[in-house]
């Protein structure tokens, strides 16, 4: 699959937090992006449509990230749709992330190299197109 056909959910509460994963998928060369700033509105478009990848918060305001981990597994459309968990890494949300199934950790802060390595796990190495240092990157939508 190419990146730019895959479908991405990125969720989280922190609005810079979130268009700043935004532009980072963007920026390496991902273009069916949707957002949800709150775990109800991820459930609802992860109940409509089918994502190759979610990038989640696994702290935020309304829903706890085990509770809406459990959430989106019972979601039939959703079930077996890898969920990377964005977040300051520690020992205690290390051992409750694996314990709840996240596919994989995408430490806080992060830059594009970590984010290149998770897309290449679960997505596949870039389209055709040709690798762009981060000085070329854009970050227009």
């Amino acid at each position: 699959m190419k990146r730019r056909d895959a479908r991405f959910l990125v969720v989280d509460d922190v609005p810079l937090s979130r268009v700043a994963t935004h532009h980072a998928l963007r920026a390496l060369g991902c273009r069916v992006i949707d957002e949800a700033s709150q775990c109800p509105r991820a459930l609802e478009l992860l109940s409509a449509q089918h994502y190759d990848l979610v990038i989640t918060n696994w702290n935020m305001a309304d829903m706890g990230g085990r509770e809406l981990l459990q959430l989106i597994r019972s979601t039939p459309l959703a079930a077996g749709t890898p969920v990377v968990i964005a977040t300051p890494v520690t020992a205690e949300v290390v051992a409750e992330a694996a314990e709840a199934g996240v596919s994989a950790f995408l430490p806080r802060p992060f830059g594009f190299q970590t984010l290149e390595e998770v897309l290449r796990i679960f997505i596949g190495k870039p389209s055709d197109e040709p690798t762009r240092s981060p000085a070329q990157r854009t970050f227009v939508s």
